[in-house]
């Protein structure tokens, strides 16, 4: 009787530096992102300058050039993910392989935020991006609204930094969905000189999945990520149930039945027939 075939599996483990405990195997393999902005720097791995590829933006849209890159060039492979230098599913090979036999998706753990997942994303971009993001997204999939209400302004919990294991299949097509919509947003915003804005397209991008997984009704399992900096559990597990119950408080005093952006906004958008655009 012949052997089962294992699957073929590639995790770019996206990086913009040199790290001595790096990983690199069968499964994991590390890409430099942003190459084509730093052409000097040569870490001697995968750059994402090559083939189809959106290098020149990793400024903006950070792990997003590693994504954009594995769509258009990895091909020879059932099974795509991304995690980061210094962040790792807390799973071994083997483990990896056996999980995706019963999940449509593996994902990292999610944050448990005080607050809705779009009021964290305002905070970690401003209120006229996320609003522009969100107007986007409804743009070019309607049939996402009801979910976008939900997912966005219902919910308290996103899995970070774009981490994902999926078939080569729901790769594919996540990558058709999250790259049209950054790239709307992109032609519609102005990227602010603060630091932590400028990387607004992988922020923006990093709450996308989630909506994603909920719309198609994806089954996923969420895995914890390994960091290299010491944590306490039991103030995590502390810091969640406080956040839960505070956010679920707060839930209680509000119900939305469509997407219930704050007039008035200098975007120029109009949402729902509210025209968000400030008077001068």
């Amino acid at each position: 009787m012949d052997e089962k075939k294992q699957p073929r599996i590639k995790i770019l483990v996206a990086c913009h530096k040199a790290d001595p405990n790096i990983r690199q195997d069968d499964i994991y393999m590390p890409i430099q992102v942003g190459k084509a902005l730093h052409p000097e720097l040569d870490l001697g791995f995968q750059c994402d300058n090559t083939g189809d590829n959106i290098s020149e933006k990793n400024g903006s849209y950070c792990e997003l050039t590693a994504l954009y890159w594995a769509w258009k060039n990895l091909k020879d492979v059932d099974y795509i993910g991304l995690c980061h230098y210094r962040r790792y599913f807390k799973m071994t090979n083997a483990e990896l392989s056996e999980a995706m036999n019963s999940r449509d998706i593996l994902l990292a753990k999610p944050l448990t935020l005080s607050t809705s997942v779009y009021n964290e994303l305002v905070y970690w971009t401003c209120l006229e991006d996320a609003t522009i993001f969100i107007d986007s997204i409804l743009s070019l999939f309607p049939e996402y609204k009801e979910d976008v209400i939900s997912y966005y302004f219902m919910e308290n919990k996103f899995s970070q930094c774009n981490m994902m294991l999926m078939s080569k299949e729901k790769f594919y097509e996540y990558c058709n969905f999250i790259f049209p919509i950054i790239q709307l947003t992109e032609s519609r915003i102005k990227i602010s000189g603060y630091t932590r804005q400028r990387r607004v397209f992988g922020y923006l991008a990093e709450t996308a999945l989630g909506l994603w997984l909920k719309h198609n009704k994806l089954k996923n399992r969420k895995i914890n990520i390994i960091t290299g900096v010491p944590t306490n559990r039991a103030k995590e597990l502390f810091n969640d149930f406080r956040f839960e119950m505070a956010f679920m408080l707060s839930k209680r005093l509000t119900s939305h039945v469509s997407v219930p952006i704050i007039p008035p906004l200098k975007t120029g958008l109009t949402i729902d027939g509210i025209e968000c655009n400030a008077s001068e």
